[in-house]
């Protein structure tokens, strides 16, 4: 039995739905709803004096329960699972990673190998909507032939889906600077370092985004911060470079991640 919180949030970002893909991809699977029972309310805070709390509503859900089971044995499960691991594997080799060289994506075998791993993916997605990974995934093939768009699309669902994982957030957080998108660039940044508060390069990506939407001062306090963690880094020192050359008027302020060409 899996007990799954199903509901809404009001966020910067507007509403955000939780829980329910998780649902429908276990019920697509073969699993059966026991029980749907009240949930919670949630409150956020406006403000506060002497005598009162101001508070409004921002969100609510209920709790369902499912018996998983079944998802085991499923013909629909063994069909995801077949799907996922054919479409990961014809986009595995183009995907860009650290450390690791890719294939050029720029042949007619290369486009065709992308595009039936991005279909086999959307089809995992039909099966169990909840699956992170199967957005992510069609992100990075979305990437390797550069199609921001639908890249930013893609790892802005793996990331509603994944909050866990700071890989999810960094991919969305580059994906949207590219197009100009520095609003949620830089929440998702944020987040991201919350994840691991120490770790630089998830500080100096945050120091990236502040920098295209034009928050200059905390860009520099952010920069900084960065490279007392590791002041090795050159990538961060030639971001620190362009950002005095933004703060005393000898490059313009840029809109998106092209502008900088570091």
């Amino acid at each position: 039995m899996q007990e799954i919180r199903v509901g809404i949030r009001i966020t910067p970002d507007g509403l955000e739905f939780f829980g329910i893909e998780k649902v429908n991809g276990l019920i697509n699977r073969g699993g059966k709803v026991v029980s749907v029972s009240g949930g919670s309310a949630v409150m956020q805070k406006l403000g506060e004096d002497e005598s009162d709390v101001q508070l409004t509503l921002s969100g609510c859900d209920l709790c369902v329960n499912i018996d998983e089971e079944p998802v085991k044995w499923s013909a629909e499960s063994q069909e995801h699972d077949r799907l996922y691991k054919a479409g990961a594997a014809l986009i595995d080799p183009y995907m860009k990673l650290n450390g690791r060289e890719a294939k050029t994506p720029d042949t007619p075998e290369a486009t065709d190998d992308l595009e039936r791993g991005i279909q086999d993916l959307r089809a995992v997605i039909q099966i169990n909507p909840a699956n992170w990974a199967a957005y992510w995934v069609i992100g990075k093939a979305c990437q390797a032939l550069d199609r921001s768009e639908e890249a930013c699309e893609a790892f802005k669902q793996a990331y509603a889906l994944e909050k866990t994982n700071p890989d999810v957030a960094r991919e969305y957080v580059f994906e949207c600077l590219k197009l100009g998108k520095t609003d949620p660039a830089v929440r998702a940044a944020r987040h991201a370092v919350g994840l691991v508060p120490d770790n630089a390069g998830l500080i100096a990506n945050l120091g990236l985004a502040l920098l295209i939407r034009g928050d200059l001062q905390e860009a520099e306090e952010t920069i900084n911060q960065s490279l007392q963690l590791n002041p090795a880094d050159q990538i961060t020192h030639n971001l620190q470079r362009i950002l005095g050359e933004v703060q005393t008027g000898e490059r313009p302020q840029p809109q998106k991640l092209s502008d900088l060409q570091m």
